[in-house]
Parts: C-alpha cells; sequence; structure tokens
C-alpha cells in the first residue's frame, strides 16, 4: 500500500508568511509573542519562545500581525481562536524558538 505524505492529506494550500503574532494560552492564562512560519486557511506553523508552556490540545487565541500575502486576504483580522496539534521540541531553534503547529477553531475563507 501506498502511504501519502503529509503534505498530500492537507486540506488547504500553505503560503509562506513571516510576521509577528500574538497569542493568549489559555492554560497559563499568560500572552507571548511569536513569529509565523507559514500559514493556510485551516492553521499555521509559528515559532514561540521555549518559555511557553505549550503542548498539542491546549487552547490558544491569536492575533496576526500583517498578512501580505493576496491570497490570505480573505483571513480575518480579528483574534482567531485555535488549538496546538503539535509541539517540535527536537527542532528547537539555536534562537531558543520552539517550531508549534496549530489549527485554527474555524477555517479562514481562501480567496
Amino acid at each position: 500500500m501506498e502511504e501519502r505524505s503529509s503534505a498530500d492529506r492537507r486540506l488547504h494550500v500553505r503560503y509562506p508568511m513571516a510576521t509577528t503574532v500574538e497569542f493568549y494560552h489559555g492554560p497559563s492564562r499568560r500572552s507571548f509573542r511569536a513569529r509565523t512560519v507559514d500559514i493556510s486557511a485551516g492553521g499555521m506553523l509559528m515559532y514561540v519562545p521555549t518559555s511557553a508552556p505549550v503542548a498539542p490540545g491546549h487552547p490558544i487565541r491569536l492575533t496576526i500581525g500583517s498578512r501580505n500575502r493576496p491570497e490570505l486576504a480573505g483571513l480575518s483580522s480579528r483574534p482567531l481562536d485555535a488549538t496546538i496539534v503539535r509541539v517540535d521540541r527536537q527542532k528547537m531553534l539555536s534562537r531558543g524558538m520552539l517550531p508549534v503547529g496549530v489549527r485554527f477553531a474555524q477555517p479562514q475563507a481562501e480567496t
């Protein structure tokens, strides 16, 4: 049986995007600043400080900075509810940042 890659299973096209994001981490009741890596209508990958107590399943609320890609014009400018789906501690960056994947509670419209 042929196995599909994770990219083949994605429902939405991912676009590279580097901008700031603020997120409120529900379980710790704290806010953190992060940096986006890529984004789609269904979620995004971001780099968060290693001090952020993130884990899969944690609810967060995101406020995304500049969205300079025309494909993401439909992405809401209001805060977005999301859930952390992946924390890649093995790929921690030398700058003290941690790759974290999130899924938006409500997929955003793609244009």
